[in-house]
């Protein structure tokens, strides 16, 4: 299944949550939740090291998170569109979303990946 890509979140967004915001910021938004993902979810497991952000962000761009937790990505923008209008019950709740979201995709990704190991041996003094 092909994954989610930067221009299907934007239409998305805009269809489900009408805004003034550009493009341009709605993709600044996304490209932080990726970060999360890769920082939070990613780089704590055996062989994410590496994993970093493209150097191109395009529409095209795929998404890490594929189906079932990709909406994470929608409640994230959705969040921050929310916050900058200061509709802060309306934040609240995506946040909510946005959380549950990103957590349950990481309990996923727990189970079928191994932690990084930090130390292979202990010395003792």
């Amino acid at each position: 299944m092909a994954k989610l890509t930067v221009g299907q979140v934007l239409l998305q967004v805009d269809a489900l949550l009408p805004n003034q915001y550009t493009a341009e910021e709605k993709r600044r938004w996304l490209k932080q939740a990726e970060g999360f993902v890769i920082e939070e979810v990613i780089k704590v497991h055996e062989g994410g090291e590496n994993c970093r952000l493209p150097e191109e962000w395009s529409d095209d761009t795929e998404l890490l998170v594929g189906a079932p937790y990709d909406e994470l990505y929608r409640y994230y923008v959705e969040a921050q569109i929310h916050y900058a209008n200061g509709e802060m019950n309306r934040y609240n709740n995506v946040c909510t979303a946005w959380n549950n979201a990103l957590l349950t995709y990481r309990d996923c990704y727990c189970r079928s990946h191994m932690p990084r190991q930090h130390a292979k041996t202990l010395h003792l003094c």
